[in-house]
């Protein structure tokens, strides 16, 4: 994706019709904005993210608003609310291998019924009713929201994560969101069980005694986590309750009843259910794509493979026989020349064989480009004549129903999206307070009594290991049937065969993090030396660095800079890591860094952070040395001017004092 310009109308401190162009030139990523405090840097990056994402996006300034107020609040002071506010975002982007000009464009107004939102998407010059109408998707679709933060973020951000002890979460949420390891968790549990039940024949009676006494206090554990369970489940409840009170405290607060609202809970229902199929079909149309179905794209390579192969085999096969064809000639000759054969016809059989021969030593002589297995070619044939057919096959049907839900699923929002909103009611404000504060009581209570379900979990794991290994004791003398025995023996290397999976899956997902976090590291650090190695644990997430000794060296012991350094490598290695070709965009991107630290940040970071690179800087900061290290790399720069007496923030070309 290519940002190409910005268009801002009336939002938050800008003005009237602000716009900047931000397309990089070949070799210099860098759009670089400088303006002061207040004026108006974040508020360019939240109109990006507005324009993306909607009521999605990651404000700075939106606290406990809701959307419609936010919206309400952003129009500039010194406009007419209902003349309203407008974004216009203008980008290109690959689609099916040919790049796209996109303008994406909302606007939002103060209308009778309050505020009214509109979003219109232009593809290549036209409107486009699809992206128009579920644009939502679209965007979720290439570029989800849970992960713009990876791509927009600013220097506070970078200092949470540097500080706040936030790694772990975010490393095991970007690694979980790729995996499902629920199945295999469900199979090992089913597998411990089954394995008990077999251990738990024929035992002696001490034996069965002390397992009876074990197998009391398992129950015990069972009635204890029961209970609690009912208690969990009274507290959800109470806390839905509580949870419904405070939203239709919030529906109240914001949105306008009528027919439609009323019938709010069975469309959002209703949508759910055919979202879960969409989610259902999309992910049996991944297994497909995971499979051999990308094979289709390359059937011409597949066929000259094959016939290449085929080719080959009669090379292996000329090899072989001709030593053992010129024997056979010499021995054919003598023979017929002891038949008395005529001269004449001796000399047409000789040269035949002659020739015969001559042609396999060419063959023979050809290079095997391949050197593969002699049943390639029945491999390739099978693939092409079988599983490629049924693998389309079962595609386009997957297509077609994924097509017929996408309709519903259009049709579904299209029905919430006219539910009518009313305007706000400032005495509900008091009703929502206290709805919200007495939510938030009961889900402290319920978070207490999920600690005691984790804590009885685990008292019931030490207890199911005391129980296993009674049951494992004495196998042999108590387990003569050799059935059972080969049962659970083989129910063991099954297990262990998962541990080993699932380790080994989320292993392969970090190793490639691991590596490109301390590669953007090691570039970012100016001591070289410091860091040799990082690693993140599979089950915890929580990474550890390794100094140049060898040793584990604690993340604390960082300086403040270089722990800023450690999340921002954090934050480039999972962007890396995501495959996507997405603009990164900076605001305060040097933020409380050091001299050094910006030297290096400066340097190394923002010309390679990604193909386009937006930075939004103070006076303070990209300044000086720091904006003539940048320059080579910057196609423009804008200053945001901001007028105090107008309370309007203009974009004008240049820089500081430039």
């Amino acid at each position: 994706m290519i940002l190409v310009s910005i268009a801002i109308e009336n939002f938050g401190a800008y003005g009237g019709y602000q716009e900047a162009t931000l397309t990089p030139e070949e070799g210099k990523p860098i759009i670089l904005f400088g303006g002061m405090n207040g004026g108006g840097k974040t508020t360019l990056l939240d109109a990006i993210q507005l324009a993306f994402y909607g009521a999605k996006a990651k404000l700075s300034n939106r606290n406990r608003l809701s959307y419609r107020e936010y919206l309400r609040q952003s129009i500039h002071r010194g406009s007419d609310p209902g003349e309203g506010a407008s974004i216009t975002l203008r980008f290109r982007r690959m689609m099916e291998g040919e790049t796209r000009n996109f303008e994406l464009q909302r606007s939002w107004r103060e209308g009778v019924k309050g505020i009214e939102e509109t979003v219109r998407v232009r593809r290549d010059g036209k409107l486009d009713d699809v992206f128009t109408d579920h644009w939502d998707e679209a965007i979720e679709a290439y570029l989800p929201s849970g992960i713009s933060h990876l791509f927009f973020f600013d220097g506070e951000q970078v200092k949470e994560l540097a500080e706040g002890g936030h790694a772990a979460e975010i490393l095991g949420t970007a690694v979980h969101s790729l995996l499902g390891l629920d199945l295999v968790d469900r199979l090992e549990t089913d597998l411990k069980s089954f394995e008990r039940r077999k251990r738990a024949e024929g035992l002696d009676p001490e034996t069965a005694h002390k397992l009876n006494q074990v197998r009391g206090e398992l129950k015990h554990i069972d009635v204890a986590q029961e209970q609690a369970l009912m208690q969990e489940g009274a507290l959800v409840n109470e806390a839905g309750r509580l949870g419904k009170e405070l939203r239709q405290a919030e529906d109240r607060f914001r949105a306008e009843g009528g027919e439609l609202f009323l019938r709010r809970q069975e469309l959002d229902a209703s949508l759910l259910k055919f979202k879960a199929e969409r989610d259902a079909l999309e992910g049996q149309l991944r297994e497909l794509v995971a499979g051999p179905l990308p094979f289709l794209m390359v059937d011409s390579l597949l066929r000259e493979a094959e016939q290449q192969s085929r080719h080959e085999n009669d090379i292996r096969r000329a090899r072989v026989l001709i030593d053992a064809l010129e024997a056979r000639d010499d021995e054919l000759v003598a023979t017929l020349h002891r038949e008395s054969i005529t001269p004449a016809l001796l000399k047409r059989i000789d040269q035949t064989l002659r020739t015969d021969r001559t042609n396999r030593i060419g063959l023979a002589q050809e290079p095997l480009l391949l050197d593969a297995d002699e049943d390639l070619a029945l491999h390739i044939a099978h693939l092409r004549a079988t599983v490629l057919p049924t693998a389309e096959e079962q595609a386009q049907n997957l297509v077609s129903k994924l097509a017929a839900v996408e309709e519903n699923i259009a049709r579904q929002e299209g029905e919430i999206e006219r539910i009518p909103t009313e305007d706000r009611i400032a005495n509900l404000q008091t009703a929502l307070d206290q709805a919200h504060a007495a939510h938030q009581a009961k889900l402290a209570e319920l978070e207490a009594v999920r600690l005691n379900i984790r804590a009885l979990k685990t008292q019931r794991e030490a207890v199911e290991n005391k129980l296993n290994k009674l049951s494992e004791h004495d196998i042999d003398a108590r387990f003569a049937d050799d059935d059972r025995q080969r049962m659970l023996k083989h129910s063991n290397k099954v297990r262990d065969t998962l541990t080993k999976l699932r380790s080994s899956v989320v292993r392969n997902h970090i190793t490639r993090m691991e590596a490109l976090m301390l590669e953007s590291f090691q570039n970012l650090l100016r001591k070289n030396d410091l860091v040799t190695g990082l690693s993140i644990n599979p089950a915890t997430f929580e990474p550890t660095l390794t100094g140049r000794d060898g040793k584990a060296l604690p993340i604390e012991r960082l300086s403040a800079g270089e722990r800023q350094l450690l999340a921002t490598s954090m934050l480039w290695g999972l962007a890396r890591a995501s495959g996507r070709p997405v603009p990164t965009i900076i605001d305060t991107p040097l933020g409380r860094l050091d001299s050094s630290h910006r030297k290096h940040l400066v340097e190394r970071y923002f010309p390679n952070a990604s193909h386009q690179v937006l930075l939004l800087s103070t006076d303070e900061e990209i300044v000086g040395k720091y904006y003539d290290s940048i320059k080579p790399y910057t196609t423009r720069t804008y200053l945001l001017a901001h007028n105090e007496q107008a309370g309007q923030t203009t974009i004008e070309s240049g820089y500081f004092n430039k």
